[in-house]
C-alpha cells in the first residue's frame, strides 16, 4: 500500500508543479523563470526525503543485525 500512496501523491505533486509552469508561461513569463519559480529548496528537500526513504533505507535495513 504505502509505494502506491507515494507514486499516487509523487503523480499529483508533478501534476501541480506543471500546471504552476504552464501557467506561468501562459502568462508571459520565459520559460527557465518559470521553471525556476516552480522548482525550489522545498521541492528538492520533499524529493531527496522520498528517494532517501525509498533507497537509502533500504541500505540501513541491510546493515542492521
Amino acid at each position: 500500500m504505502r509505494p502506491v500512496i507515494t507514486y499516487w501523491f509523487m503523480a499529483l505533486y508533478c501534476a501541480a508543479k506543471t500546471a504552476a509552469f504552464v501557467g506561468a508561461v501562459d502568462a508571459g513569463v520565459d520559460w527557465m523563470p518559470a521553471v525556476q519559480a516552480a522548482w525550489t529548496e522545498a521541492d528538492q528537500a520533499l524529493w531527496a526525503g522520498v528517494l532517501n526513504f525509498w533507497f537509502l533505507g533500504r541500505v540501513f535495513d541491510r546493515v542492521r543485525p
